[in-house]
């Protein structure tokens, strides 16, 4: 078969799905992310404590960023806008939890 020719044969059915590129957006988020982590781990906290309740509702609102994330990801392979939502939401989670190390 020449180099020119087209192929005759079908690709497998997961040769596409190896290829799954970050979104410009997700990566600005993860680093945030990365930065508040990091500086919870070394020991900086903000200066003020917010009622307990607060903390309770970010919690929650981290498992369902991380719940519509997972949700998202499993129907990834059929549409790649999907593929965006689950990793900005799966990016939301993490900058969310390492915010909330920093608040406590």
């Amino acid at each position: 078969m020449a180099y020119t020719e087209p192929m005759l044969r079908r690709l497998p059915p997961g040769y596409r799905r190896g290829a799954r590129p970050l979104y410009p957006g997700t990566l600005r988020t993860v680093l945030i992310g990365m930065v508040l982590w990091g500086l919870a781990l070394l020991g900086f906290q903000l200066p003020f404590h917010p009622p307990f309740l607060l903390g309770v509702a970010l919690q929650a609102l981290v498992v369902w960023f991380l719940w519509k994330g997972w949700k998202a990801a499993r129907r990834a392979p059929r549409n790649h806008l999907r593929l965006f939502n689950a990793q900005e939401s799966i990016a939301n989670a993490f900058a969310l939890q390492a915010l909330i190390l920093l608040l406590w």
